[in-house]
């Protein structure tokens, strides 16, 4: 597990396994501003990795990872945090908050598990889950302005489709799937295709090794994924 670190004002915390905030809550954000609820999110440790948990009822959290990606959560939305480091912000009332996070560099150098046969750093952890040839080339295409570092809106469904040949509701069917197969696998809050894609490259479920081989800008790609070599992310049976 690599170590979280909260910082406000001139706070700074590391929780264990969860840490709240809000206008009364482990991080007090602001006892004053009644716009503000008792607890308006959570960081909470999931298996390996820390989440982001919006619990008020009215007001929205915004995550901004150090590498311009961006997720907006309404109330009772949940991601995996963004990034190595980044800000959540808060806007109640008349009065906005920052609130910095970051995970602890050192930690995550210190050791290397290997998952499935692919060197991943510590905080990688995949519950056992492989990807079928037709996930892994649903989600490349889905995740690839996030490998590549370019942020931006994820493809939809209909765009997927056109690169495979599909058609959307196959695309549909396949991420549903998937979806419960991660959630059968102790993995929660999945609903969103941004959430997703997060889930899957900070766990190494799809890799930028997976994007270069799908080969979707090139004029003889894309390759599919059942063509690949075998290796550790895939599932052939």
């Amino acid at each position: 597990m690599v170590p979280l670190v909260v910082q406000f004002v001139e706070r700074t915390l590391r929780p264990e396994s969860e840490l709240s905030f809000g206008r009364n809550a482990e991080l007090s954000l602001d006892s004053d501003n009644t716009y503000l609820h008792r607890v308006a999110g959570r960081f909470r440790l999931v298996g390996e990795i820390w989440w982001l948990e919006n619990v008020g009822s009215r007001l929205r959290l915004k995550m901004v990872a150090s590498d311009g990606s961006v997720i907006d959560l309404h109330a009772g939305a949940s991601s995996p945090i963004l990034g190595q480091s980044g800000i959540v912000n808060l806007v109640a009332g008349p009065t906005r908050y920052e609130i910095g996070y970051w995970l602890e560099e050192e930690q995550k150098s210190a050791r290397a598990d290997t998952v499935q046969g692919t060197a991943v750093g510590a905080e990688t952890v995949t519950y056992g889950t492989k990807l079928t040839p037709r996930e892994l080339d649903f989600v490349v295409v889905l995740a690839q302005a996030r490998l590549t570092g370019r942020g931006g809106p994820l493809p939809s469904h209909t765009d997927i489709a056109d690169t495979w040949g599909v058609s959307a509701k196959t695309v549909d069917n396949t991420l549903q799937r998937l979806r419960s197969k991660l959630r059968t696998k102790s993995v929660r809050f999945l609903d969103s295709s941004e959430t997703l894609v997060e889930y899957l490259v900070s766990q190494g479920l799809v890799t930028i090794t997976d994007l270069e081989w799908a080969a979707l800008d090139q004029p003889d790609g894309p390759r599919p994924a059942a063509a690949r070599p075998e290796t550790g992310n895939l599932d052939l049976s």
